[in-house]
């Protein structure tokens, strides 16, 4: 391992590489697997509480084990927790299929939620400390768009192998090894995060509140409008096809506009460039309602509204970088990924029972709420810093 400050630019380079595709290829991994087992329960006559109860146990993991990741990484090395974490998922992976019992793959989802937690955690400190500040917003976004393509190809995958037998377990398994391979393989410098943190997980709040709810605000969000879109478009009265469509729409946006905000990210103050995302994020939404059944007018709207608040997380990112170096950027990563967790449990909740109290369009005013909190409270608290 070498400080950061003393990587070759060539060497810079190769880790940004390695690092972004073995955190691709698992977003693959883990875009294949999460319908695949959902389907499989559904196949076998579970209920949507049971399901969704299985779905948790990943996201209840990265909540609680993300703190614990960063003494892994200080003690291992993050290119060792990288390749442990995805050759672990792949085994486990393999697991489900050996034991094929609903509660048997409870603690095994939760194991692989610890992989997870570990492989992004780490790849994602590995990133930002070798990135230098006057292109890490543009950095951010490409890592954002690849991990974006690599839960959106999961599926497909899934598509092409099928649902029955070994076949999708094989192929999340071989995928993930993908993942380890360059990291394995390419000779990579290994930036080193070793020493003593700051402050702590828990402190984070207090250390970055306003890194802390963009991450929030991010996470309720997408979690929210992967859940429940395509259900609140159903129930707005849209055919199936196109109630499917508005989710296509919402990624399609996120990944097209993550380069142009990054490389403003690169020009303008980064926190006024979120709040200007989190402005135009409560808008865009508040226009959903309204535009639910002009259909070029409403698949505008959803691209523009997930542009903004997906490129929330990628300016958050570089934020972070440019703020923490070294053991602080692994604990804030951390705290980002407890943060996430946070949000992948809370978000789908909070939106569905705001649909449930005004069935459909509950969903737009919970997000307008989540979306309107934190520009409100990040426009305070820039305003406090003037003062």
């Amino acid at each position: 391992m070498t400080d950061a400050a003393a990587l070759t630019p060539g060497e810079r380079r190769a880790g940004i590489v390695v690092a972004t595709a073995c955190v691709a290829s698992a977003a693959l991994a883990f875009g294949l697997t999460l319908p695949l087992l959902g389907l499989l329960l559904e196949q076998d006559g579970w209920s949507r509480t049971a399901i969704g109860i299985s779905s948790a146990a990943a996201p209840l993991a990265i909540l609680f084990a993300s703190p614990f990741v960063p003494r892994l990484v200080a003690r291992f090395g993050a290119r060792r927790v990288i390749l442990t974490a995805a050759i672990g998922d792949a085994v486990l992976m393999l697991m489900l299929k050996v034991t094929d019992n609903y509660y048997l793959w409870l603690p095994i989802r939760l194991a692989m939620g610890v992989a997870v937690s570990a492989l992004f955690v780490a790849s994602e400190s590995w990133i930002n400390e070798v990135t230098e500040n006057h292109n890490r917003g543009r950095v951010m976004a490409i890592y954002n768009i690849m991990l974006s393509a690599g839960f959106a190809t999961g599926p497909l995958i899934l598509l092409a192998v099928g649902t029955e037998g070994w076949a999708p377990f094989l192929a999340s398994a071989a995928v993930l090894l993908v993942a380890a391979m360059p990291m394995a393989l390419t000779p990579v410098v290994t930036p080193d995060f070793e020493g003593t943190p700051s402050f702590s997980v828990l402190r984070y709040f207090l250390v970055a509140p306003t890194l802390a709810g963009a991450m929030l605000m991010f996470a309720m969000v997408e979690n929210g409008s992967t859940s429940l879109l395509a259900v609140y478009g159903a129930r707005a009265g849209l055919p199936e096809p196109a109630a499917v469509t508005l989710i296509s729409a919402v990624v399609f946006g996120g990944m097209v506009m993550a380069f142009p905000v990054g490389w403003l990210a690169d020009r303008m103050d980064r926190i006024r460039l979120m709040l200007i995302l989190a402005f135009l994020a409560t808008v865009m939404t508040v226009l959903i309602p309204l535009t639910l059944h002009m259909p070029v007018v409403r698949l505008a709207v959803l691209f523009c509204w997930g542009a903004s608040a997906s490129s929330i997380y990628t300016v958050a990112m570089a934020l972070q970088g440019e703020r923490f170096r070294g053991a602080d950027l692994v604990t804030a990563n951390a705290a980002f990924g407890t943060i996430y967790g946070l949000g992948a449990l809370a978000g789908p909740l909070f939106i569905g029972v705001s649909m449930d109290y005004d069935d459909p369009h509950g969903f737009a005013w919970a997000v307008i709420f989540i979306s309107a909190s934190f520009l409100i409270f990040t426009a305070i608290r820039q305003r406090m810093k003037k003062g």
